[in-house]
């Protein structure tokens, strides 16, 4: 077998929960403008020898329609007492704490993939008799922990008129998250009201912004607080689709499983947007309804105007209101372990949220095809095996684009606002 991505697993132990990865020279997971000088030296440890098993997610909710917290599991093997909490001859000795920063990343080719980038929030350490090998249970978190613990209240330069991305830079400079570990998006032009004040978490503050502007936000793989507006998203998801076939069709990439969907799971033909002070903006789609009955969803937002507040609601029915009648993707799961076909395990390492997808099975009687974008990712790997598994969702956040063969069909796609 032809080798394919490799797993690395490392664990910084210096002092200190900091939010931010230290830079690291030649170290593509932590480029130059992103990352940012730690707050003490690193001490950086390869644990990917002691790795028997790791699960790693950045998933999206199809129910709320956002993103939600990222999180992995690992479990290591310990022959050697190196990560006994008691052993006080290990060099680790009282550096086994919460909140580690833990990076993962896949290489392959000689390219170094960013995966994920988190936090160990729990370590539970076990040993079946107390003399065989012992195992060692990591919980992780992404930074979405982070900001669910973080109260806030005053947001200083939360005056109206700002825009989303302009709001959410002020929440999480309110939550003193690290300017070096942002991503915040350029194009955003909705704008909101002035900030209430109010007490709350600095995750729940940028859930709303998100949801006034049809955007994303989420924590990306490389551990930054990421804020796509609408225009990054329908951007994004209109362009070139990577196209994925069971029988490796001429260029197309193969794939190990897929899972596609008919159902009314996330149809939406009639929705009302409320803005604060303002009227409820309700928008439907008979045709749909005649179809499918009623499917209502009932949205509230903190922009300026009722205009944005319909534009919303139109928006959101016109890319949700014939969810029902197409047979969509909702899983793609790629091995990467195997290198025969290079472009699998590069497409397995390297796309991510909101890039476009093609995939076709070939059946009896006629092909499936599915054009969708990524909405989440998931990792499962042992020392034997490394496959990414691809969750797909329509986003709000749709348009008519140019040249587009996903988002840019006569009669299917709509203009966005």
């Amino acid at each position: 077998m032809t080798t394919g991505a490799v797993f690395t697993c490392l664990i910084d132990f210096s002092n200190g929960a900091n939010f931010d990865p230290s830079l690291v020279l030649d170290d593509p997971s932590t480029p130059l403008d992103q990352s940012v000088l730690g707050t003490s030296a690193s001490e950086i440890v390869d644990v990917s020898q002691y790795v028997i098993r790791a699960g790693i997610r950045r998933a999206y909710n199809r129910t709320s329609d956002s993103f939600t917290s990222g999180n992995a599991a690992l479990r290591l093997i310990d022959e050697t007492g190196l990560f006994n909490p008691a052993n006080t001859l290990s060099p680790l000795y009282g550096k086994i704490l919460p909140m580690r920063k833990i990076r993962f990343i896949g290489t392959f080719a000689g390219n170094e993939y960013a995966i994920g980038s988190m936090y160990v929030q729990s370590w539970k350490y076990t040993s079946p008799t107390g003399f065989d090998p012992a195992f060692v249970d990591l919980n992780c978190v992404d930074g979405f922990q982070l900001l669910n613990l973080a109260s806030i209240s005053t947001v200083t330069g939360g005056t109206a008129g700002q825009t989303t991305a302009q709001r959410i830079t002020s929440i999480l400079d309110a939550a003193e998250w690290p300017g070096g570990m942002r991503a915040i998006s350029t194009t955003s032009t909705t704008t909101v009201q002035a900030d209430t004040g109010t007490t709350r978490t600095a995750l729940a503050a940028c859930q709303t912004v998100e949801a006034t502007d049809l955007g994303a936000f989420y924590i990306n793989q490389q551990g930054y607080a990421t804020f796509k507006s609408r225009q990054d998203i329908i951007t994004a998801s209109g362009g070139t689709a990577t196209v994925f076939s069971d029988t490796g069709l001429p260029g197309t990439i193969t794939y190990q499983k897929v899972a596609f969907d008919l159902s009314d799971f996330g149809l939406i033909n009639s929705c009302t947007v409320t803005r604060t002070g303002g009227t409820p903006q309700t928008v439907n789609n008979v045709d749909s309804i005649d179809t499918f009955f009623k499917h209502s969803r009932n949205r509230t937002s903190i922009a300026q105007t009722d205009t944005d507040a319909l534009n919303q609601a139109l928006m959101i029915v016109a890319s949700r209101q014939e969810v029902g009648a197409d047979l969509r993707l909702e899983a793609l799961t790629l091995d990467a372990y195997d290198g025969a076909d290079p472009d699998r395990v590069t497409a397995a390492l390297e796309l991510d949220v909101y890039d476009p997808i093609t995939v076709i099975q070939v059946l009896q009687g006629g092909n499936v095809e599915s054009d969708t974008v990524i909405t989440g990712v998931a990792y499962d790997i042992t020392p034997n095996s490394f496959n990414t598994t691809f969750t797909t969702a329509q986003p709000f956040a749709s348009g008519f684009v140019l040249d587009s063969l996903v988002d840019g069909l006569l009669d299917e796609d709509s203009l966005a606002y």
